[in-house]
């Protein structure tokens, strides 16, 4: 090993250089309506259930495409501090709140 290498894992066993732990969670949408998905640049336009419509950059280019998202859908948003999405999960509509299941009917 070279000196720096053994410098780095000195220090992170000392506790002063901590590892990066990924994205700090801002703020938490837990039932969103997709109104508008662009694959191409990144974006989502999602309502929020207070009724405020967002677009919001997706910060893993991959998640929109791995969930497939529709206008319609339910989901829950995670956004990091950057106000980029950071994760998005399929809310199954068994779980949706009641006011929003009469709404619909």
């Amino acid at each position: 090993m070279n000196m720096r290498s053994v410098m780095f894992v000195t220090l992170i066993c000392m506790g002063m250089v901590a590892p990066v732990l990924g994205f700090q969670t801002a703020a938490v949408f837990p039932v969103s309506r997709v109104e508008h998905v662009d694959l191409r640049n990144q974006l989502l336009t999602f309502k929020t259930q207070d009724g405020q419509l967002r677009m919001l950059r997706v910060a893993d280019s991959v998640a929109m495409r791995r969930e497939a998202l529709s206008k319609g859908d339910l989901v829950s948003i995670e956004v990091d501090l950057d106000d980029q999405i950071v994760k998005i999960v399929k809310v199954d509509r068994g779980s949706e709140p009641d006011r929003q299941v009469s709404r619909r009917k």
